[in-house]
């Protein structure tokens, strides 16, 4: 199949463009977005054919509209506006699409960070399952990291049990890792919804599952789980 910055590179071109201006590094440079936009491509076009898969690679590309748009505003995650966004991914896409094909587009890119709805349109579910399937590859450790700098990078008295700790908040690097497990949690209301999606999560989770397992192994045997100090 041919990768979503091949079959259009004047987009592909553009998006980089935006993103190395912005000094966008890390989490949500240009390359996370071609990667989920590749993966977007491949799971709309197994699951629904190759009109929606251009839809879908497309939204991928461009589903780091807002970032770009709040580095280079210092505004913060979540106060840039729609218009502002839908106005770069016009930008961005040009002429490719028609108006109704850049709605739709546009529409899953401002949704994309949401929770699972029965309401959602295939081309933002293919865009929310490739999002997760990306952020499970194992550089999320690094990245996730980078983006926790300032916390600690485990959690030895609790580990992954904090009760105060929560997405947004997870309080250690190790616990922002250990919720993207519920993208494999049918119960979460952040699964993965699509066979072939599903298929490179749960592949991919278990990276995790052994990372965590040989942690609480290790921190066993060095007499520090469970916490000893109190």
């Amino acid at each position: 199949m041919e990768r979503i910055w091949e079959k259009y590179p004047d987009i592909a071109q553009r998006v980089r463009k935006s993103h190395e201006e912005a000094e966008l590094h890390g989490g949500h440079d240009f390359v996370h977005a071609f990667r989920v936009g590749n993966i977007a491509q491949q799971i709309a076009l197994k699951e629904w054919g190759t009109h929606l898969s251009q839809l879908a690679g497309i939204a991928g590309l461009c589903h780091n509209a807002d970032r770009v748009i709040q580095t280079n505003s210092g505004l913060k995650h979540g106060d840039v506006s729609q218009q502002e966004i839908r106005g770069l991914i016009r930008t961005w896409v040009g002429g490719y699409l028609d108006s109704r094909g850049l709605g739709i587009v546009a529409d899953a890119i401002l949704r994309h960070d949401g929770k699972n709805s029965p309401d959602d349109s295939e081309v933002l579910i293919a865009l929310m399952d490739a999002d997760r399937v990306v952020n499970l590859d194992a550089d999320l450790f690094i990245r996730s990291g980078q983006h926790y700098h300032s916390l600690p990078a485990v959690d030895y008295r609790n580990l992954l049990d904090d009760p105060d700790a929560t997405y947004r908040d997870p309080r250690s690097v190790l616990r922002d890792i250990e919720y993207s497990l519920d993208w494999i949690d049918q119960k979460s209301g952040v699964c993965v919804r699509t066979t072939s999606g599903l298929l490179m999560a749960k592949s991919r989770a278990k990276t995790f599952s052994t990372f965590f397992e040989a942690l609480q192994s290790q921190l066993a045997e060095e007499g520090i789980l469970p916490w000893p100090f109190d």
